[in-house]
C-alpha cells in the first residue's frame, strides 16, 4: 500500500503540475494582488546583514501566517462540525459498493480534513468495511485536498484554477481506486 500511495501520489502531483505548466499567463491562474495589500521589504537588499535578512524573512512569514491562518482556522471549524454532525454510520452505510465506496472514501477524505501522518490510522479503521482500491483512493486524495486546502486555494487562485486543483486529483484518485477495485485486486 505505501508504494501505491506514494507512485499514484507522485504521479498525479506530475500530471496536475504539467497541466498548470501549460499555461502562460500567471495572471489566468493566480487572483490579482489588492491594490491596498503591500510588503514593506525590498528583495535582496544589497547592503543588509545576515541578521536584517532573517529579520525580514521572519516578518513575512508572520504576515502570510496570519494572512492565510485565518482560512485554515474557519476550514478547521467547518470540517469539525461536518465530523460532528453527520454520523460516520450513515457514511458506511452507503459505500459497500466497488465505485460508490471510492466516492464515499474520497468524499471522507474532503470532509475530514486529517493530514497525512494520521489519515493511515484512519483508515485502518476502514479496511473490514470498504475495498483496498478506495482506501488507496482516500489515502491519496485526502492530503492533497480537503475543506481548509481549498478555502486556502481560494484566496490564491482564480475559481476556474481551484476547479482544476480540485477536479485533477479527484478524477485520477477516482479512477485509481476503480482500477484497484475491477482489475487488480
Amino acid at each position: 500500500m505505501l508504494f501505491w500511495r506514494f507512485a499514484i501520489s507522485l504521479g498525479i502531483a506530475v500530471v496536475t503540475g504539467l497541466i498548470f505548466s501549460v499555461e502562460n499567463d500567471a495572471g489566468s491562474i493566480l487572483r490579482p494582488v489588492l491594490s491596498a495589500h503591500e510588503h514593506d521589504h525590498d528583495h535582496a537588499a544589497p547592503g543588509a546583514s545576515f541578521l536584517e535578512k532573517t529579520r525580514k524573512a521572519l516578518l513575512i512569514t508572520v504576515d502570510e501566517f496570519f494572512d492565510m491562518g485565518r482560512y485554515l482556522i474557519l476550514g478547521s471549524m467547518l470540517s469539525a462540525g461536518l465530523q460532528t454532525f453527520i454520523p460516520q454510520s450513515a457514511l458506511l452505510a452507503i459505500g459497500s459498493g466497488p465505485i460508490l465506496s471510492v466516492l464515499v472514501m474520497l468524499l471522507l477524505a474532503i470532509l475530514l480534513s486529517i493530514c497525512s501522518t494520521v489519515d493511515s490510522f484512519v483508515a485502518l479503521g476502514f479496511v473490514n468495511t470498504f475495498s483496498f482500491g478506495s482506501i488507496l483512493s482516500f489515502l491519496v486524495f485526502g492530503p492533497m485536498v480537503d475543506i481548509k486546502s481549498v478555502m486556502m486555494y481560494v484566496q490564491v487562485f482564480k475559481r476556474r484554477a481551484v476547479f482544476y486543483i480540485v477536479a485533477i486529483p479527484f478524477m485520477m484518485s477516482l479512477l485509481t481506486g476503480l482500477i484497484f477495485n475491477y482489475l487488480i485486486r
